[in-house]
Parts: structure tokens; sequence; C-alpha cells
């Protein structure tokens, strides 16, 4: 290895990106043994920006300038070997009255961190993912979300923070931005406070270090329409309809569009949209709304009350069109559920294909898609409905 090639002239600025698979880079430490230009160099837990799909290994710019550093030195001892164990930074930066738990070589090493200006800011902190549930429960508090893995915590004009949810399930902020928040709410974060997995490409990075907003899946798509919907309804009743118990908040992280068509994997996507567009929608709640509203919920399960909701406080709106997406979707669940027989199974299917409009023996990928874009508009147009009946309030 060439020194030249440590600090290549062409290089571009450091991003956390791999360079095959456009993926993101996670701070890793390993041991670096090279002959750079001549010189034996050796470091221990060096820090590295790896990805862990293609297993390639990316040096961060201040492992470089080690690695560039150690060379000067031993060629002016004329020396052709060094060998160092390096120090971690272990700053404190100040920030917070609750001594919160991170490490400074994220802030130091992964890109995009650092500024001239609020040294240290943007260091991430790593809570367990139940912190949100809190949040989540609170009426005083609001959580909403632009994606499975990106949103903001909110509590009326006091406070506002966003977060993200790396790909171990952890929740991210920022130290600067804990800081700024009371120090009751501090003292709350540090008791979910967990060490740094050093692990933060998500769309929360993207959308906040590097100002990317792709275009969201159609599973990220769907999850913000329905935080969208359930705000609306908090902003026009101050009442929450469902709830994101800690279940329902990993079905949502970890789901991906399938890929396979089995049933087991038709159970799997079933049983799974279920839980978190169905069976999260708080009872409870919906009886008293539909009791406020004038209506009577006894005897209503949690989808008719949400019809009946829906019916009172939109009677502008067709319900039953509305709700069509929420039964097939429910519907799509019993076809696979272990107590249908087969011909009752392929009876609900067909059944299911009808009202979306497919043909019977469609592919799951043609079913799911179906049911994914029918369940969003379905929010979509709640929430219109629900915004524009606040606006002309």
């Amino acid at each position: 290895m060439e020194i030249s090639e440590v600090f290549p002239k062409d290089s571009q600025p450091q991003r956390l990106y791999c360079g095959h698979c456009q993926g993101h880079l996670d701070l890793q430490f390993a041991d670096f043994h090279e002959i750079v230009s001549g010189v034996e160099i050796s470091i221990e837990d060096l820090p590295k920006l790896r990805c862990t799909k293609c297993e390639v290994d990316y040096l961060p710019d201040k492992s470089r300038f080690a690695i560039i550093e150690l060379h000067k030195q031993a060629f002016e001892k004329k020396s052709d070997r060094v060998s160092v164990s390096r120090n971690k930074t272990d700053k404190d930066y100040g920030y917070g009255v609750a001594s919160f738990i991170y490490d400074s070589d994220d802030y130091e090493y992964i890109p995009g961190l650092k500024r001239p200006w609020n040294i240290g800011f943007l260091t991430p902190v790593f809570f367990n993912r139940e912190v949100l549930i809190k949040y989540d429960a609170s009426p005083v508090y609001r959580l909403s979300f632009a994606s499975a893995t990106y949103g903001e915590i909110r509590r009326g004009e006091n406070f506002s923070i966003p977060f993200g949810i790396n790909k171990n399930g952890k929740v991210v902020m920022w130290l600067g931005d804990i800081a700024e928040l009371p120090d009751s709410e501090q003292y709350y974060l540090r008791s979910e406070n967990v060490e740094s997995d050093h692990s933060i490409g998500s769309e929360f990075y993207d959308g906040q270090i590097e100002c990317i907003f792709t275009e969201l899946s159609r599973e990220n798509s769907l999850f913000k329409s329905r935080s969208r919907f359930l705000e609306n309804c908090f902003n026009q009743f101050d009442e929450k309809i469902a709830h994101l118990d800690d279940e329902v908040l990993e079905l949502s992280i970890s789901f991906n569009a399938p890929v396979v068509d089995t049933e087991k994997e038709r159970r799997h996507v079933a049983d799974t949209l279920n839980k978190i567009y169905v069976e999260s929608f708080d009872n409870k709640a919906l009886g008293r709304l539909v009791e406020r509203l004038g209506g009577d919920p006894k005897s209503l399960g949690s989808i008719k009350r949400l019809q009946k909701f829906i019916e009172l406080s939109c009677p502008a709106i067709d319900a039953a069109s509305i709700m069509s997406p929420f039964y097939i979707l429910y519907d799509f669940r019993v076809a696979y559920s272990h107590l249908s027989s087969d011909e009752s199974s392929q009876q609900k299917l067909d059944y299911v294909c009808d009202r979306l409009g497919i043909e019977h023996l469609s592919d799951l990928t043609i079913i799911y898609r179906s049911i994914i874009d029918s369940l969003r508009e379905s929010f979509d147009k709640l929430s219109e409905e629900l915004e524009t009946k606040t606006e002309n309030a």
C-alpha cells in the first residue's frame, strides 16, 4: 500500500454509504496492519466504516490522517516500523444535566457529524426501543412518523425532538437536541439510555444529515399515512384511538414486502398487517368517541367501532367504502388461520380478490400491494376529511 492510497487526490468527501451497494456503513474498531510506502504500521482498535452486506471496510478521514501522521513520524525517525494502540476519545461534550451514555468516537469518526460550531451537538445517543412507549401512552405527548424508522416526539409548544430507529432496533437522538429538553425529560430519557452500537445509518440519518428524502417504500408510506390519520384524530377529538405497543413497533420496523409466495408467507403477511393496522386500534378509546358523538358502541368489535366513529365524525364520506380495506385485510388473515378448512379458506381468499378487483389466483405480491395501497388510500382520505373539518372549525 502506498501513502498516496491512504488519501487519494481525487477522493470525494466521505459519506456513510458503501461504494458498491450504497448501503449504510457501521462504525467498527479493528486492528490495522499494513506496510505503507515501506513502513510497517500496526494500530490496535483503529476505527473503520464497514458495510456488513458487502463485507468491505472503509477508513474514516480521521483514521487516514492518523496513518499518515504515523508514517511521517516513522520516516523522520528513520524507522521502518511503528506500532501503537489507539486511545479512545472519551470526550464529555458537556451537554445536558443527566450524564448521558454516548461514545464520542461516533461523533469524531462517523461522516457528516462534526461541525466547527456546536462541537458534539450531533453525537448520537442510543436508547432502548421501549423509550417510545411512554410517549405513545401519555395523552400529553404526540408521536408522529415520517416512516416506520424516522419520527418526532412533541409535547404541545414545549418541545419537539426528532428520533430514528436503527437496524438493531435502538432509538437514536442527537445529544444537542436532548440537552434542550426540560430536565425532567432528560432524566426520563437517561433511564432508557444504552451503550452505543455505532450504527446510525437510517432514514433518520439520511434526512437529518444528508437532507435526502427518497420516495418512501409502500410499507413506510402506509405507516406514515396511519400516523397522519391518528394525528388528525387527536387534533380533532383530543383522543388517541390507537396504541403503539412494543410488538406493533417491532413488527412495523422489521416487516418487509414478501419475496416468495408460500402459505407460510401468506399467513405471516396477513397476521403482521392485521396486528399493525387493525388490532392496534384502541377499542375503549373508539367506544368513548362513538358515545361522545351520539352513537352506541356496545356489541361492536374494533373494526365496527372504527366504522361507526367514521360515520359519525365524517358524515360526508362513504364510511363503508373507506372501511372496505380493513375488512379485506381481516378476511385475508382469516383465510390463512389454522382453524379454517381448505374450502372455506379458498372462499375467503376469492372474496378478498373480488373486492380488491384482482384475479382469484393472483400471486401474493399482487394481493399484498393491493391491500397496502387501498389501506393507504383510506387513511389519506380520512386525514383529508378531518383536516378540512379542522380548518373550517
